[in-house]
């Protein structure tokens, strides 16, 4: 076992992704979103447990995250959420990707690449009914269509729209987004297999009328709510833990400093422990001097600067080299959520699952 690693509970995946199937009507379809490694997850763990659970589909932020899908042989369909520049297309054509488009998107480029491919490529239309990130505006729907019909190669699979405020408390301009998305669809295909997606976790947890037919659970299938203000209402449980160890086990003299800056001054005689966990692993600099871990079933507050490799933590005699650390998880009768970590990072648990890249996953079943 690794001296610092990330544990996914397989089981617990499952356990959330069940929830969410049962949660959502069996005429919605579930695509299971996998930006950025699956949150930090592990993509290819959570798409075949996705698929096992009855999920229809992937979506990734980039063709290149899809491309990896398809390398270790998934056939599901895989959506692309960003938009794509001419040098996307040709890979993202070859692997299948469905891709988004708008009214900026090179449909000329994207059309010559699947003429030559001779292949029928799908596109979803990317409706910006309030983000101001990416997508069209109602109004120019009309001409787009006009002007989609002259590429034969690209067909429209469906739409979808981003709900900027779904996660708030007040849900007032979610809602005005929805009215306008709803404008948008009286303007598209109404065929069956048209697919229409609005809703994000926020949406599936809080906001019926955002389903459709097709939804984007994200970061509910890896246990962690969208936000502070929604109700607690599904029993999700956190698929990701961090794991380490103590390295090093000293004895400070009053007045004697711990770490770059010497910001943290000894008042007494204490020991403090070492960890081989740094800002580079992605562990949050802005906890120094705040942040606490578990060790032996006890809260060890941070002491010192965080270094780009290590931290050191104030314990007390029980502790010994190569003793457990828990920086986001449970130990004994305590836990630390990655909630927790993240607001007192001043930052959210998007943020803090997506970093976790130089440490090893380690998937418990």
């Amino acid at each position: 076992m690794p001296v610092s690693y990330t544990k996914i509970s397989l089981k617990a995946l499952r356990h959330n992704l069940r929830l969410i199937r049962s949660t959502v009507p069996e005429n919605v379809e579930l695509m299971a979103i996998l930006k950025s490694d699956g949150y930090g997850h592990g993509s290819i763990a959570t798409l075949n447990i996705a698929l096992e659970e009855g999920y229809s589909s992937a979506a990734v932020a980039r063709v290149d995250e899809g491309i990896k899908l398809r390398q270790h042989g998934f056939n599901c369909p895989i959506y692309t959420l960003g938009l794509p520049l001419p040098y996307d297309m040709p890979v993202g054509v070859a692997n299948d990707m469905i891709m988004p488009i708008d009214d900026t998107v090179d449909l000329k480029t994207m059309e010559a690449v699947a003429a030559v491919s001779n292949k029928e490529v799908k596109v979803m239309l990317t409706v910006d009914t309030g983000m101001n990130r990416l997508g069209i505006h109602l109004d120019k729907i009309p001409e787009f269509l006009k002007k989609l019909k002259r590429y034969p190669h690209l067909k429209l699979h469906g739409t979808f729209t981003h709900m900027a405020t779904a996660d708030e408390k007040d849900k007032t301009f979610a809602i005005a987004q929805l009215k306008e998305f709803e404008k948008a669809l009286e303007l598209l295909p109404k065929t069956k297999d048209f697919r229409i997606s609005a809703a994000n976790s926020a949406g599936i947890l809080e906001l019926p009328q955002s389903l459709y037919n097709l939804a984007r659970p994200g970061i509910i299938m890896y246990g962690i709510y969208p936000s502070g203000d929604m109700k607690k209402n599904l029993d999700l449980q956190p698929v990701m833990s961090l794991i380490s160890h103590c390295i090093h086990v000293q004895t400070l003299k009053k007045g004697e400093t711990v770490g770059y800056g010497a910001t943290y001054k000894a008042e007494h005689m204490m020991k403090t422990a070492t960890i081989p966990i740094g800002y580079a692993d992605g562990y949050p600099r802005s906890l120094s001097n705040k942040g606490y871990v578990l060790i032996g079933g006890k809260k060890r507050p941070i002491v010192g600067r965080i270094c780009m490799d290590q931290l050191m933590v104030a314990v007390d005699d029980t502790v010994r080299t190569g003793d457990q650390v828990v920086l986001i998880g449970e130990q004994g009768n305590e836990k630390i959520t990655i909630e927790e970590v993240a607001e007192l990072a001043e930052t959210i648990p998007y943020e803090l699952m997506c970093i976790f890249k130089r440490i090893i996953r380690v998937y418990e079943t």
